[in-house]
C-alpha cells in the first residue's frame, strides 16, 4: 500500500505576524529545537517586509527540500519567522563537523532562491542559541565570493 501526504499550504502573506513555521525530517528526535542538535546550526536569511518576496522564496525553499536538492541528509529541516519589521528563513543543519558540507549548504540556499553573489546571509552555530537563547540574535554574516 502506497504512503500519501497531503499538505495545507498558507502563504506567508495569510499568517499572523510572530508566527514560526517549520519542516522538518520525519526522523527520531528530529524536532525544530536548538538542543536536538546541539553540534548543528542554521543559515539564516533576512527578508525586508518591503521587497514583498518572501512568500516565493518559502515556496522555492519547501519544494527544494521535499526534492532534496540540498544533496545532503545534513539538512533537517527549514524554518520561516514572520516579524514586524523583517521575516526570516533559515536552514537546519544536524552537524558542524565538516565546515565543506556547512558552506555547500550556504551555497546552495543561494542558489535554490536566486540571490544575488553579494546578498549577506547569516549563520548560528546551535550551541550559541542556546547559549544566548535565540535563533537570529548574534548570527555571523558571511557573503559567497562568485566562483570563477
Amino acid at each position: 500500500m502506497a504512503a500519501t501526504a497531503s499538505i495545507s499550504y498558507h502563504r506567508p502573506s495569510q499568517l499572523a505576524k510572530d508566527t514560526n513555521l517549520y519542516l522538518f525530517r520525519d526522523q527520531l528526535n528530529c524536532a525544530p529545537m536548538w538542543e536536538a542538535f546541539p553540534n548543528g546550526g542554521c543559515w539564516i536569511l533576512k527578508i525586508k517586509k518591503k521587497a514583498n518576496v518572501l512568500g516565493k522564496m518559502w515556496q522555492d525553499l519547501l519544494f527544494a527540500v521535499i526534492g532534496e536538492a540540498f544533496e545532503t541528509l545534513n539538512v533537517v529541516g527549514i524554518a520561516m519567522a514572520l516579524r514586524s519589521k523583517e521575516d526570516m528563513i533559515s536552514v537546519w543543519n544536524a552537524d558542524n563537523a565538516d565546515d565543506n558540507v556547512r558552506f555547500a549548504i550556504g551555497e546552495k540556499l543561494k542558489e535554490i532562491l536566486m540571490l544575488d553573489s553579494n546578498t549577506l546571509i547569516e549563520y548560528k552555530f546551535h550551541s550559541n542559541s542556546i547559549r544566548d537563547m535565540s535563533t537570529f540574535r548574534n548570527a555571523k554574516p558571511y557573503v559567497f565570493a562568485a566562483s570563477t
